[in-house]
């Protein structure tokens, strides 16, 4: 019985530290990070408001593109 549990616990302890490590390297990679879209759901609630931001960022996307474009041309 007493090997048994000694089994049952490291087992338990790599399982633990495998987990650990996976977590780790997601966190470290930015795999939980999305910011933007956690404030964007607190501040936009109906889908037309949704529709409205997506609008939004593509406008300022597509300004910012203009802009490089204007840049390289002067260069």
């Amino acid at each position: 019985m007493n090997e048994v549990l000694q089994l049952e616990l490291i087992v338990g302890i790599i399982v633990t530290f495998i987990l650990i490590t996976i977590f780790v390297l997601s966190a470290k990679k930015g795999n939980f990070d999305d910011q933007k879209k956690m404030m964007d759901g607190m501040l936009f609630d109906s889908p037309d408001d949704l529709r409205s931001a997506a609008q939004q960022e593509a406008k300022q996307e597509e300004m910012r593109k203009k802009k490089r474009e204007s840049k390289e041309l002067d260069k």
